[in-house]
C-alpha cells in the first residue's frame, strides 16, 4: 500500500476546498512527499525547524511506475507543505537517525506526520507536525524496497562474526568490569529479497551441517560474550547451556559481576516467555536454565538482580498485550512498581544504575527514574536518537544501548556506547570502535 502513496496524496489534497481562508482546516493525515525548499530554524524554540517542502513525486519512482504501466499523477498546481520538526522528531538520513540539519535544500524528502496533525491553509498549503523525516532514498529502502533496482551495500554487507555489530540484530547489552566485558544477544534478520541469505553475521551456534538452526532461521536470539583485551574487542563467544532446545530464543539480561550467575528471557514457539537463571563455578560451563521461582506473572522476563546478596530483583511481566515492571526485595513477595513508572503504556527493559536509579523503556522511548522523577534519556543533538535497552556500568560512567539502522522490513539494531558528560551523555560510538580506559 505504501508504494502508491503519491496517488493518494494528490487525490486527497486536490479534494480540499478551494477557499482562501488562512485558518488551518484539519484533514486526514497524509505522507508529505516532495523537494525541500527551505529549512527555517525557530529562534524562540531551540531544536525546532520548519521544513518548507514543495510537493512533487520523487524522480526515482517515475521509471518504476512507467515500467509497470502505471499512470504518473502530478499535482495540477504547485502546493507546499510546512512541516514542523522538533526535539521529538526522528530524522533519518542515509539509513541512520540524526539531526535534521543533515538534509539539504533541493533534496527529495518524506515526512511522516504525527497522527491528527495535518491541516490545510487555503488550497495550496499543507501543515503537519513530523513524527519522522526521511531523505527519500532512506524511505525508499525502508518501505518501498521493491521499487529499488539495487539494494544499497550498507543494508547487508556487514557479516564479520569477529565483530559485535553486524547487518543482523544485536540487542540487550550487559556491560561488566567497567565496560571491558560485554554480554549481548544476537540474531539474523530476514533476507531483503526472495532467494537471498538472511542478514547478519553467521556466529557460532547458528549453523549446523550447513543449515541454519531453527532459532536462527526464525529470527530468534542467542547470547554472546566479548571482552576488551590487548587493544581490541575479542571475537564474541557463544554462551552454551545444557538441554536448550534448538528452536528456543534466549536473551541474557543480567550477569553478576563475578560472572557466576545470570538471568535470561526464554521464548519457545507457542509458549509465554519465562524468566530463567543459570549458574556456574568460576569460569566453567554454564549449568541448566531453570525458571526463577520468585518471578511472579504468567509471562515474565527481562530481569535484573541487585542489592545485598543479590536478594532483590526487578523484571518485566507481559500481560494483556502490554507489559509492566515488577519488583521484589529479599524475603518479600513481588509486586508492581509505582504508578510513576508503570502506566497504561508498555514498560520493559529495567536496568539498575548507581544510587538506586532505574533505566527502563516505555514503548519506543528510553526513560530514567532518578530522584523520584521520570525523565527521557537523550543523546546529543537537536532531534531524537531512538535508543533502547540502556544499561549503565556499575559506576554509571558509561552507558551501553542499542540504536537502529533503517533497513527493509525490520530495523537493524547495533550496540553503541556513550560516556557520562555532566548531566548528559557523549555522542554515540559503535561498540567495536569503543576503547575502554
Amino acid at each position: 500500500m505504501r508504494r502508491f502513496f503519491w496517488i493518494f496524496l494528490v487525490v486527497g489534497l486536490s479534494a480540499c476546498p478551494k477557499d482562501v481562508t488562512k485558518t488551518p482546516v484539519p484533514q486526514e493525515d497524509v505522507l508529505v512527499v516532495g523537494r525541500l525548499a527551505a529549512a527555517n530554524e525557530s529562534p524562540q524554540e531551540p531544536g525546532v525547524v520548519t521544513l518548507e517542502i514543495r510537493l512533487a513525486m520523487p524522480e526515482s519512482i517515475k521509471p518504476v511506475m512507467r515500467k509497470e504501466g502505471r499512470p504518473i499523477a502530478e499535482a495540477q498546481e504547485e502546493m507546499m507543505a510546512r512541516v514542523r520538526v522538533d526535539r521529538s522528531t526522528v530524522c533519518v538520513v542515509d539509513g541512520v537517525a540524526g539531526d535534521v540539519s543533515r538534509l539539504r535544500v533541493g533534496q527529495e524528502v518524506v515526512a511522516v506526520p504525527i497522527s491528527g496533525s495535518c491541516a490545510m491553509v487555503g488550497a495550496k498549503t499543507l501543515l503537519a507536525d513530523a513524527a519522522e523525516v526521511y531523505d527519500f532514498r532512506s524511505y525508499q529502502v525502508r518501505f518501498l524496497t521493491k521499487s529499488l533496482e539495487q539494494i544499497p551495500t550498507w543494508v547487508n554487507d556487514r557479516k564479520d562474526p569477529a565483530r559485535v555489530n553486524s547487518s543482523g540484530k544485536e540487542v540487550s547489552p550487559v556491560p561488566l568490569a567497567a565496560g571491558k566485558v560485554l554480554y549481548f544477544s544476537a540474531g539474523l534478520l530476514p533476507p531483503v529479497r526472495e532467494g537471498e541469505s538472511p542478514r547478519g553475521a553467521l556466529r557460532a551456534g547458528m549453523v549446523r551441517n550447513g543449515a541454519l538452526l531453527p532459532w536462527a532461521e526464525k529470527g530468534g536470539l542467542r547470547p554472546y560474550r566479548t571482552e576488551f583485551a590487548r587493544g581490541s574487542w575479542a571475537p564474541p563467544q557463544e554462551l552454551v547451556f545444557p538441554d536448550l532446545p534448538e528452536d528456543a530464543s534466549l536473551r541474557v539480561t543480567w550477569v553478576s559481576e563475578d560472572e557466576s550467575a545470570l538471568l535470561a528471557e526464554l521464548r519457545l514457539p507457542g509458549k509465554e516467555p519465562r524468566l530463567v537463571q543459570s549458574t556456574r563455578q568460576g569460569k566453567g560451563s554454564w549449568g541448566p536454565l531453570e525458571a526463577v521461582p520468585d518471578a511472579a506473572g504468567k509471562a515474565a522476563g527481562d530481569g535484573q538482580r541487585f542489592g545485598k546478596q543479590l536478594g532483590a530483583m526487578v523484571w518485566t511481566v507481559y500481560e494483556f498485550g502490554s507489559s509492566d515492571l515488577w519488583l521484589k526485595f529479599q524475603n518479600q513477595a513481588g509486586q508492581p512498581v509505582e504508578p510513576r513508572i508503570n502506566t497504561l503504556g508498555a514498560e520493559w527493559a529495567p536496568r539498575l544504575g548507581p544510587n538506586t536509579t532505574l533505566y527502563f523503556c516505555r514503548g519506543d522511548r528510553q526513560l530514567l527514574f532518578a530522584k523520584q522523577t521520570v525523565s527521557e534519556v537523550r543523546l546529543p543533538g537537536n532531534q531524537r536518537l531512538p535508543l533502547l535497552e540502556a544499561a549503565p556500568t556499575g559506576d554509571g560512567s558509561l552507558l551501553f544501548y542499542r540504536l537502529p539502522r533503517y533497513t527493509p522490513g525490520e530495523l537493524d539494531w547495533d550496540i553503541f556506547v556513550s560516556k557520562k558528560q555532566g548531566e548528559g551523555w557523549s555522542a554515540p560510538v559503535p561498540v567495536d570502535e569503543f576503547r575502554p580506559e
